[in-house]
């Protein structure tokens, strides 16, 4: 009996290709989709990448229906759409390669983004050459059957509780074995009276049975993550763990089966144990790869919710089906919604990647994670704010493409596996002239007490517990490898407005002729459209002077680093970036000018307020970081700055694309930016750096492009910040360290023959809650003395 070319099970009915075999019809229709599209790669990333095609064919008509559409796509406009669709059958690298690069095997496909951990995938693709039935056929066709959930309620629900569920499942059937285990071997430990001997084999035994679903069901995640990875020729932190549990078991097995001792079953079920702790821990607070993450948790975001005739600024999680909500020039739409008022241009890249401008109506649907440039809009909210796909949005990789470094514990385990190895086989050696008899024993015992199951908890809870505590300190990480970066940085580079300087209690002055209370009202109507931070601070100023109920503003657009320009009454009117040359520069301000018909009109002058404690702060940087000053102001305050900056560090006068470009020379130099901006002008800048700060007030503006969204009164302590990513590093090489010096003590016992199950059972367990105490101590300590 042949096995199948496709997914290697025995072909108990041939069909044949060429020189292939298949087991039936289904796997040969795969093959040749993939061989048409030159995509035989496939079948190089695994032995058995495939899945046996079970021979069934949804029929997926319903999927032709408007309703069913509307309810299943995240995201439709013109011809672009996107859905996110379940694919129980991913189990493998192949997958992952074969899926994604689903674009190949239909043209109507633009891009596939598939979450492993979750089989989820994100498709987007263009209805005019694929429609959703025929995109759900070709999964199908190619054994990726599409499960959908037109229950959006249970779908979110589902979504939340999966991988924790099945974790806290494992955790439960394990702990129960563990702490059964432990009670049957008590009698080992204490010492057993010879007449009892018949107890203790059934003891010995009944551990036996009750480790095979700690193997089996327990075990399988380290397993099979150890499997994939040899057969893709690497090497992760779990093979080395893989090949302790395996000689921990049947060395167990055998002790038992052959009568020599009760075997180690308490230190294998307690190892599985804490590894599975560990684990959950890491998807409730490392959260490295998960995007389902609640999104109040990380950072808080408000919108300005419209009531009668005036205004409020609410929390996103309060934002109710059927409020009305303003959004600004620059701002992020947080659901979808109807267009109800202003002339709405929307930028749905950060869905769909493409940045063209989509023009609405009123009365046309709006989705959600459009920006909006232009006037602002007020929108009527139609669906609920689902927040996992806004954190979505900040995680996605389409708008932070940077080079990702190896993983830490990946490396470590690399070099621990070739050394464990490199050590059970002298051992083997050595003792094979010593004693023969014994050479099984002690290549087993080796495996068995130099398993890095402490390594393997070392990075989950030190960053699940870093992350956690900067959060609490108004400090929001978009992941786990943010703080990685951190530690390599070797420049920090500051915007100014908005950055150094504070939003709140600026003294603001006017400069120019006397305006009436009329053109204090089209000013105000004016800024009101922008989210920049002095348009903000000037409507305050404004409303303070004029509360009039706003007027319709027309034609108005903004350019980022320059200002707005708009119509009122048919008159046009910029708000701005000055245009007169010979007005003086004005020390320690920034500037609005304000120009009618092209005619000046006089400026608003905003006596900057610079945060406390930035001084104190950029002296601590200094020390270690060059630091450099980029603002999109005129230089009239470069000599203040030049107490802090080197002068060829200071550069004013920085339009957007300017400050994207210099932090592209740094780079190109070999250094690692950290840049620090507002998160509207700097976005670019912010994209591009290794870690990109965004400084934000009580209200947040949704920003992607960051890595770090930090409360604003919390710029002062960013060097505190980077210090306590530093020594999250050095709490993890500690907790390395501590566990090497168990190996030592593991390795001695066991390279002279001494390991006894008593010893094995003490070492084994402590090292890993002792690991886990002290990761979790030193972490909190650091955190008291920097934070």
């Amino acid at each position: 009996m042949q096995n199948c070319a496709h997914c290697n099970s025995d072909c108990t009915t041939e069909v044949y290709l060429d020189d292939k075999v298949f087991c039936c019809q289904g796997c040969k229709t795969v093959f040749e989709i993939l061989q048409d599209a030159d995509m035989s790669k496939y079948y190089d990333l695994n032995s058995s990448p495939g899945k046996k095609q079970d021979g069934g064919n949804e029929n997926f008509s319903y999927l032709e229906l408007n309703e069913i559409q509307e309810k299943l796509l995240l995201f439709q406009e013109g011809d672009v759409a996107k859905i996110q669709v379940v694919l129980p059958q991913i189990h493998c690298s192949s997958c992952l390669w074969l899926l994604e690069n689903l674009d190949k095997l239909h043209e109507g496909v633009i891009n596939c983004q598939v979450n492993f951990v979750s089989k989820r995938a994100d498709i987007l693709f263009n209805t005019a050459e694929i429609s959703l039935r025929h995109l759900a056929e070709l999964l199908q066709r190619i054994g990726y059957r599409p499960e959908f959930n037109l229950d959006e309620d249970s779908s979110k629900e589902r979504k939340v509780t999966d991988g924790n569920k099945k974790t806290i499942f494992k955790i439960g059937v394990v702990g129960f074995c563990f702490g059964n285990i432990m009670l049957f071997s008590f009698p080992e430990y204490l010492g057993i009276d010879v007449n009892f001997e018949s107890f203790q084999k059934s003891f010995n035994w009944l551990n036996l049975v009750l480790s095979l679903p700690v193997l089996i069901f327990g075990a399988s995640p380290f397993l099979s993550s150890a499997l994939t990875a040899l057969r893709n020729k690497t090497i992760n932190i779990d093979v080395p763990i893989s090949l302790g549990i395996i000689a921990l078991f049947f060395r167990s097995v055998f002790e038992i089966v052959m009568g020599h001792g009760a075997g180690y079953f308490d230190s294998f079920a307690g190892l599985i144990f804490f590894l599975l702790i560990g684990r959950w821990f890491q998807q409730k607070t490392y959260a490295a790869i998960n995007f389902e993450r609640d999104f109040k948790s990380y950072f808080p975001v408000a919108v300005t919710r419209k009531i009668a005739n005036s205004h409020e600024t609410i929390t996103l999680e309060n934002v109710q089906v059927g409020d009305e909500i303003i959004i600004r020039s620059g701002e992020l739409i947080p659901a979808d919604a109807e267009l109800r008022a202003g002339e709405a241009n929307i930028d749905y890249s950060f869905v769909s990647g493409e940045s063209t401008l989509i023009k609405k109506e009123i009365g046309d649907k709006l989705f959600a994670g459009g920006r909006q440039k232009g006037s602002s809009l007020t929108i009527k909210i139609l669906k609920s704010v689902d927040n996992s796909y806004l954190t979505k949005l900040w995680n996605s990789p389409v708008f932070h493409e940077k080079k990702k470094e190896s993983n830490f514990s990946d490396v470590v385990s690399k070099y621990f596996t070739i050394s464990l190895i490199v050590i059970s086989a002298v051992a083997g050696i050595v003792w094979f002239q010593i004693n023969p008899s014994k050479v099984a024993f002690i290549v087993t015992s080796v495996l068995i007490v130099a398993c890095p199951c402490a390594i393997a908890l070392a990075i989950p809870f030190t960053y699940g517990n870093a992350i956690r505590i900067l959060g609490e300190k108004k400090a929001y990480l978009r992941s786990s490898e943010v703080l990685g970066d951190m530690q390599t940085l070797t420049d920090v580079v500051f915007d100014k407005t908005g950055t150094l300087t504070s939003n709140n209690g600026k003294r603001v002055e006017w400069e120019g002729e006397v305006l009436s209370n009329y053109d204090l009202s089209v000013v105000r109507s004016i800024v009101f459209q922008s989210s920049h931070v002095l348009s903000k601070q000037l409507y305050s100023y404004l409303t303070l002077k004029n509360s009039e109920q706003l007027l319709v503003v027309s034609a108005f657009s903004e350019e980022i680093g320059e200002g707005v320009q708009a119509e009122v009454n048919n008159r046009k009117w910029f708000v701005g970036k000055s245009k007169e040359p010979n007005l003086d520069p004005l020390l320690n301000a920034s500037v609005v000018a304000i120009y009618r018909d092209d005619k000046y009109l006089g400026r608003f002058i905003f006596k900057s307020e610079y945060r406390s404690g930035i001084e104190a702060m950029i002296q601590k940087l200094k020390l270690k970081y060059n630091v450099h000053l980029l603002s999109g102001d005129n230089d009239s305050e470069k000599e203040y700055f030049k107490r802090y900056f080197l002068d060829e560090n200071i550069h004013f006068n920085q339009l957007p694309e300017d400050k994207l470009n210099y932090i592209k020379m740094l780079q190109d130099k070999g250094r690692k930016v950290m840049m620090l901006g507002d998160g509207l002008n700097d976005s670019g800048a912010l994209m591009k750096a290794e870690v990109g700060v965004a400084v934000a007030e009580d209200v947040h503006a949704f920003s992607p492009s960051s890595d770090l969204i930090i409360q604003g009164g919390k710029l002062s302590v960013i060097d505190r910040f980077i210090l306590f990513s530093r020594r999250s590093k050095q709490v993890v090489i500690v907790s390395y360290i501590f566990s090497l010096l168990y190996n030592f003590v593991g390795l001695y016992f066991a390279l002279t023959g001494q390991l006894t199950p008593l010893v094995a059972a003490v070492l084994m367990p402590i090292s890993s809650i002792s690991t886990v105490l002290l990761v979790t101590f030193l972490v909190r300590i650091w955190a008291k003395r920097l934070l």
